[in-house]
């Protein structure tokens, strides 16, 4: 076999597998741990409550997770115009956000902080709000978090 037949095997052999294997921005976020816990201590805090528990969205998820990487790299917190920047990922008629920033990410004490707020508690515990996605991102320390809240349509 030819060198330039070997080549163009290897270039076919390359693109077949970059084609079968999704991009990272195409696939879905991998929920760690952490971003599992606070969707799970907010249903906690609804479920008190005597709320409906909030569904995992993963559109919601990689919007809050695209926004925590965002903050992280400015390291600065803020929202932005998070409506226009969600709508970017789901279709819903109500959307809202919380944002966290701590040292240490622990998803009890950040539902803590959230339950303590009142803007923040009335959005966590809005029945209006069915689905959301967590994203957080850290390093040397920091910690930023977002949770993404949509209707249900």
């Amino acid at each position: 076999m030819s060198v330039t037949a070997l080549m163009r095997r290897l270039a076919a052999a390359c693109l077949l597998v970059c084609v079968a294997t999704p991009s990272e921005a195409a696939a879905s976020p991998h929920i760690d741990a952490l971003e599992a816990g606070i969707v799970n201590a907010m249903n906690h805090a609804r479920s008190s409550s005597g709320l409906p528990v909030l569904h995992s969205s993963s559109r919601l998820a990689r919007a809050a997770d695209a926004h925590s990487a965002s903050m992280l790299r400015r390291n600065a917190m803020s929202h932005g115009a998070f409506s226009s920047r969600l709508r970017r990922y789901v279709r819903a008629r109500r959307v809202a956000e919380n944002l966290a920033w701590m040292n240490r990410c622990d998803p009890n004490t950040i539902v803590q902080m959230w339950l303590n707020s009142a803007p923040h508690r009335a959005i966590m515990l809005s029945r209006s709000y069915r689905r959301v996605g967590v994203g957080k991102r850290s390093h040397r320390g920091r910690c930023f978090v977002t949770a993404d809240f949509s209707s249900a349509h």
